[in-house]
């Protein structure tokens, strides 16, 4: 991406995003393409979702199902399985207040 210390015009961001397109799709492939059988093998019986913290617990998932189609797509790519690890951190954590609030702990 180009330095930002400028007022860049639309074709120049557009030209931008294109450069940003091609450099990410030799990266990962059309790995989006794959993210909706992913989630609906993940949840075969779909999803009602009511609250933030189960929002907020899915919208890691999802990140962390993004990062792992885009390793698998790029086996050697370590910053995709770095980036899945931290993923995988925020969910333990997020699932560990999720858990200690239902069973009413305050830690």
């Amino acid at each position: 991406m180009k330095d930002n210390n400028y007022t860049k015009t639309v074709p120049e961001i557009f030209e931008d995003n294109i450069k940003t397109y091609k450099e990410r799709q030799k990266q990962y492939g059309d790995t989006y393409r794959q993210y909706g059988q992913i989630m609906i093998g993940l949840f075969p019986s779909g999803l009602f979702v009511e609250d933030v913290e189960t929002w907020n617990r899915l919208g890691v998932v999802q990140a962390c199902v993004t990062k792992l189609a885009r390793f698998c797509h790029n086996l050697d790519h370590v910053d995709s399985a770095h980036d899945l690890s931290v993923y995988a951190a925020i969910l333990e954590e997020l699932t560990c207040e999720h858990n200690n609030r239902v069973a009413g702990n305050k830690s």
